[in-house]
């Protein structure tokens, strides 16, 4: 993770480091249907919606983690670090991380743009009205089901995907998928209250929540990450593309002479660097960033209707 560029920054002795929350996409996954080419079965051997072998970086990313905890927790009579704990849940009961997107409430917004029948399935049915009337140009030789694979299988460099493939993925799909992560989250053009404290209100709890860790990272989806990032104002940073694998915010909380305030950083792939998303250049105080989100927040999950 580019030793988390907690990160590279200057910061005056002054300035005491309270707590950093960092929110990751999940890394490369083939696709949880289709495959981009007639080898891919073979090369993602996992199946679908599995980890592919580009897993390199999952080791480099909590190696640089491990260097992080070593700086920021207290080190054993051994001189080692205390491992922070792991907490791991079920996909199916796991509220915190895995978005409840099967409610058929909460998507008026989305049956009323679509002109849609039935709020059953809705995510489905308006991905397939979405490929009707906004599938890109660029992509018109290529299956419209295919857009998972193709964009997933696009980083394996094993994979021969064929020109037309190759060449919607590299824009076009990903620009298609940024629209459609974002009306699943509620976020940007499709502002849903409901959706977005579905998809992100249990993770707005940071520091100084009485009890929490001065350290959580969350490995979860797409959707979290543009939610929050539309929650802290900072959905521009993505210019319009889906959040690429391992892609990440990290929020630091921070105190000196003028008060706690929050920074918030941001990474788009394994590969890329942490940049500053400049969320300080107006009022970046706890109070002010807590004010912003805490509408939003949600200490239990929304039920289904």
């Amino acid at each position: 993770m580019n030793s988390l560029l907690l990160i590279g920054i200057v910061v005056a002795t002054s300035d005491e480091l309270l707590s950093v929350n960092v929110v990751i996409r999940h890394g490369d996954r083939a696709a949880t249907s289709g495959w981009a080419t007639p080898e891919s079965s073979t090369i993602l051997f996992r199946g679908p919606g599995e980890l592919t072998d580009h897993q390199n970086h999952f080791f480099a990313l909590g190696r640089n983690s491990a260097s992080f905890t070593n700086a920021l927790f207290k080190k054993s009579p051994k001189d080692h670090a205390v491992v922070p704990p792991i907490y791991t849940k079920d996909v199916d009961s796991d509220g915190l991380l895995v978005p409840l997107l099967t409610c058929q409430d909460g998507w008026e917004d989305v049956v009323s743009r679509f002109n849609l029948s039935s709020t059953v399935d809705v995510q489905k049915t308006a991905l397939v009205a979405m490929m009707v009337t906004e599938w890109p140009a660029a992509c018109s030789t290529v299956n419209p089901g295919l857009i998972d694979a193709i964009v997933s299988e696009l980083p394996n460099k094993k994979i021969n995907m064929p020109a037309n493939y190759k060449a919607c993925a590299e824009g076009p799909a990903k620009e298609f998928m940024y629209k459609y992560i974002q009306l699943l989250a509620g976020a940007g053009d499709h502002y849903n209250e409901k959706r977005i404290k579905r998809v992100a209100g249990l993770q707005l709890c940071y520091y100084p929540c009485p009890g929490q860790p001065k350290l959580r990272i969350y490995y979860t989806h797409d959707v979290n990450v543009l939610a929050l990032s539309h929650i802290f104002g900072i959905l521009d940073r993505f210019n319009g593309v889906t959040p690429a694998f391992s892609s990440a915010l990290v929020f630091e909380t921070r105190r000196n002479a003028n008060g706690t305030y929050v920074k918030i950083f941001q990474k788009n792939g394994q590969k890329a660097d942490f940049v500053d998303t400049n969320n300080c250049a107006s009022d970046c105080s706890l109070a002010t960033v807590t004010s912003g989100a805490s509408p939003l927040a949600i200490t239990a999950q929304i039920p289904c209707a």
